[in-house]
């Protein structure tokens, strides 16, 4: 998850790219708390500030994991006419017109209790390396296609308090509305987000990136490990012509679980396993990928 995020932000042609977290509350008709600080210690936040003809974009963006492997997806767009950011306060939504989003000053996008499918599609729209869009064409996709599912902010404000040639600092609160119909209206409030990023190198963000089609297969993460009930497992393929299969393995070789076999587009896939049934112990990721195997250790604690 990850490196879809290092990606998302190295497609865009912007100057100025950031690592850092994002944390609030939220209540409502949907509650919890957001932090982008993953089990791994790994900030999840990414932020670009991207220059554009006559105007400027600062874009930040966040996933955190909830429970029952639900995801919470943040993400902010602020328009300004001044490049390199400075500090300076922004009105939600601010000028614009209301009744297209994508020309607001201000935008801010909630997505809560996503399910990993979802989440997968969601940044397949951010990381489609095929297309030459700009950032209007990709909000624009967004909307599109996930509308019914999101949450928009309705008023409050951004502000970014700190700029320095490493790090960007700021707050915002806001309350959300989901702009599908119901009735009453569904609606979240923030009063305490916060963010800090940190600037990131570019040629690092690149090495560490695996593209939408990776070089080699893999079976490249785990996590959380140890676990409590269920577990991510993120692989990458290379071909959709060549068989896969993804089990779980007890320590005296036997298959508990099989969590996938057959065939796959190439790229990064996300599998979740979830282990009520399953006693505590020490078991093994298998990945196996035409006629070669990779396995991961993960120790079950209940």
């Amino acid at each position: 998850m990850r490196k879809l995020f290092f990606l998302l932000f190295c497609v865009l042609q912007g100057q100025n790219t950031y690592q850092g977290q994002v944390l609030f509350d939220y209540s409502g008709t949907e509650s919890g708390f957001f932090s982008s600080i993953a089990q791994d210690s790994i900030s999840s936040g990414f932020s670009i500030n991207q220059n554009s003809q006559d105007s400027s974009f600062f874009l930040m963006a966040s996933i955190t994991q909830q429970e029952n492997n639900e995801f919470d997806l943040f993400l902010a767009a602020l328009q300004d006419t001044v490049f390199p950011l400075q500090p300076r306060t922004w009105d939600i939504p601010g000028e614009g017109d209301e009744d297209n989003p994508l020309s607001l000053e201000t935008l801010l996008i909630f997505m809560p209790g996503l399910d990993s499918s979802f989440v997968i599609e969601v940044f397949d729209a951010f990381t489609d390396t095929s297309s030459s869009d700009d950032t209007t064409d990709i909000f624009t996709d967004f909307f599109t296609n996930f509308s019914e599912n999101l949450y928009l902010g309705l008023s409050g404000t951004v502000e970014i308090e700190s700029v320095s040639d490493s790090s960007i600092l700021g707050s915002f609160n806001t309350i959300m509305i989901k702009p599908a119909f119901y009735f009453p209206p569904h609606t979240i409030f923030i009063n305490n987000g916060e963010f800090v990023f940190n600037d990131v190198d570019i040629s690092v963000l690149e090495n560490s990136t695996v593209n939408t089609t990776p070089k080699d297969f893999g079976l490249h993460k785990v996590y959380p490990n140890p676990f409590n009930s269920s577990t991510t497992i993120d692989i990458s393929i290379t071909s959709s012509s060549i068989n896969t299969s993804l089990y779980i393995m007890d320590i005296r070789g036997r298959v508990v679980e099989t969590l996938f076999n057959g065939e796959l587009s190439a790229g990064h896939h996300l599998f979740y396993w979830d282990s009520n049934q399953t006693p505590s112990g020490v078991y093994f990721t298998v990945l196996n990928y035409g006629n070669s195997t990779e396995t991961k250790k993960v120790m079950l604690v209940k």
